[in-house]
């Protein structure tokens, strides 16, 4: 059973904020459930204050990315140093201390170098770049990106997200992609790299790739057809990748064969703003198959949930909450 925080006590406003972060994290199950609707049943003040909770996810989700670039955040993230959304609908001033708390579990999804790379994408954001010796970068959603080219070597790094790289030849230069825990090397032509979530996959699409951990861990030649996990150790590897899975999303499609509903909604997530959350865990397991657009993540939704038989409850539309009909 997960470790959940404890329910802050007497504010409601706090109160509130932490039942939107439980039930938006995608981690609540049927009895967090029930205790948040004994919870928002119990008077008009917590009614009040998760109503004014939603208006503040709301006001979050405005944030452009020039908002972020304004924000000063140290190396450990101090809640004193986040200021408030910009846009306030809210009346009173207990939530000012959860709105900072709110955008800093925003922020914290992220290292401050993600914020401070050379290219981002949005989410739901795809964008392909032609560096300067003629290599390409598709990056996917939610991506950051910084490239460091000297006389000796190519080296990229990727902050968060996952992209797709085609090297152009150079045998005095390797091309190198740096990720959390260790470094990607080009023996050939295409790979994938995804950091998300305290782990890198790598798939190789053409020829092969060389890893190499920051604890010295290595594999020496993961061939075409293959992926590999890694952390801080290495995982697999897959000597059959699913490739046509893996690399839909280059052509800007989601693929899920046999796949259960919790990891479909885990990906479809990636690429819409907000949040879907299975309300009920018994739905976790279910099998889909399908293929989905990525560029338009809503339609998904509405296929998924007719071809599961799910209804939803919408706080906003960035909200969203399935359940079975």
């Amino acid at each position: 059973m997960a470790d959940y925080p404890v329910l802050p006590q007497g504010v409601p406003s706090e109160q509130a904020i932490y039942w939107l972060t439980l039930m938006t994290s995608g981690e609540a199950g049927d009895e967090q459930l029930a205790e948040f609707n004994a919870w928002l049943a119990e008077n008009t003040a917590h009614q009040a204050a998760w109503h004014d909770a939603q208006l503040l996810w709301h006001d979050v989700s405005l944030l452009t990315d020039a908002d972020i670039a304004e924000i000063d955040v140290p190396a450990k993230k101090t809640i004193a140093s986040l200021p408030r959304p910009r846009r306030r609908h809210l009346s009173f001033p207990g939530l000012s201390l959860a709105a900072c708390l709110l955008l800093s579990a925003v922020l914290s999804m992220h290292d401050i170098s993600y914020y401070l790379a050379d290219y981002r994408t949005g989410t739901g954001i795809q964008q392909t770049l032609t560096l300067a010796d003629g290599s390409t970068v598709q990056m996917n959603t939610d991506t950051a990106l910084s490239v460091d080219y000297s006389s000796s070597v190519r080296r990229l790094t990727l902050h968060g997200g996952e992209a797709w790289f085609k090297v152009a030849a150079d045998p005095d230069r390797p091309f190198e992609v740096s990720t959390d825990y260790g470094t990607v090397r080009a023996l050939g032509t295409a790979f994938d790299v995804k950091n998300a979530e305290g782990l890198v996959t790598v798939t190789v699409y053409q020829h092969a790739v060389r890893v190499q951990l920051a604890n010295g861990e290595k594999m020496e030649r993961l061939p075409e057809g293959a992926a590999l996990h890694f952390d801080k150790t290495i995982h697999g590897p897959e000597t059959q990748a699913k490739l046509s899975e893996t690399g839909a999303w280059h052509e800007q499609h989601m693929v899920f064969q046999d796949r259960n509903l919790h990891d479909v909604i885990k990906e479809l997530n990636r690429y819409r703003k907000g949040r879907i959350v299975i309300a009920d865990s018994a739905l976790n397991d279910l099998p889909l198959t399908g293929t989905f657009d990525t560029d338009n993540p809503d339609e998904a939704l509405l296929m998924i949930q007719q071809s599961l038989g799910l209804a939803d409850f919408k706080l906003t539309d960035r909200l969203v909450f399935l359940f079975k009909s």
